[in-house]
């Protein structure tokens, strides 16, 4: 099967298979705020080998991002589909911002914290500045795209968001697994929210149903 490497950790993926669904079976630290509508660029990720074995960027994606960024390797996970048998590596933009905020936080020994802040600093800037120099544009673009309603709600399935949401959660604690989907959380507060979630789903079909 095909090989991607997301945060330095492999895993099996399946040809067709979207990035962000891969990184989310996992539990590797990724972004998913509008479950894979290409709406809320939080699944940003940068490609650092195999980006032929991708799909081509998608109008989604060129909607938000310069052709310059697209040719540095950056792609939103939730529209790139692994279409070659690979392998590809990748580095989510999420994990890549905490990376360097604990560089700044917590800099090695006798190393100057300035050195760290100015990487991070610029990534920061290049993220806002992209999408600012597009909007309002890319907005109106999108809402043309997916709606007026997907775009001001984009979440379909929060029960599944939450259950990610804890699964990212536990991988982050437990430091790198090996490449194999972890078992479904145990903890009580996790459960939690999971059942939480599962409530607001039913009563919003019951809701619809009523209606």
């Amino acid at each position: 099967m095909p090989t991607v490497i997301i945060n330095d950790v492999a895993y099996e993926a399946r040809l067709g298979e979207r990035l962000l669904n891969i990184a989310r079976r996992n539990g590797a630290h990724i972004g998913f705020v509008c479950d894979g509508n290409g709406i809320c660029q939080t699944c940003q990720c940068r490609v650092l080998a195999g980006a032929g074995q991708l799909s081509p960027p998608s109008e989604a994606e060129r909607i938000w991002m310069p052709e310059r960024r697209l040719a540095e390797g950056h792609r939103l996970a939730c529209q790139a589909a692994l279409r070659g048998p690979g392998p590809v590596e990748l580095i989510t933009k999420a994990e890549e911002l905490r990376r360097q905020t604990l560089d700044v936080v917590a800099p090695p020994r006798d190393a100057d914290r300035r050195d760290y802040l100015e990487p991070l600093l610029d990534n920061l800037v290049r993220m806002s500045v992209d999408q600012l120099a597009r909007y309002p544009w890319n907005v109106l673009a999108t809402v043309g795209r997916v709606g007026v309603g997907r775009f001001l709600f984009p979440w379909r399935d929060v029960e599944r968001w939450a259950e990610d949401g804890a699964l990212v959660a536990r991988r982050m604690v437990a430091g790198p697994p090996r490449a194999a989907a972890l078992p479904s959380p145990t903890d009580p507060r996790e459960e939690a929210v999971i059942e939480a979630a599962r409530s607001l789903r039913r009563a919003r079909a019951a809701a619809r149903r009523s209606s």
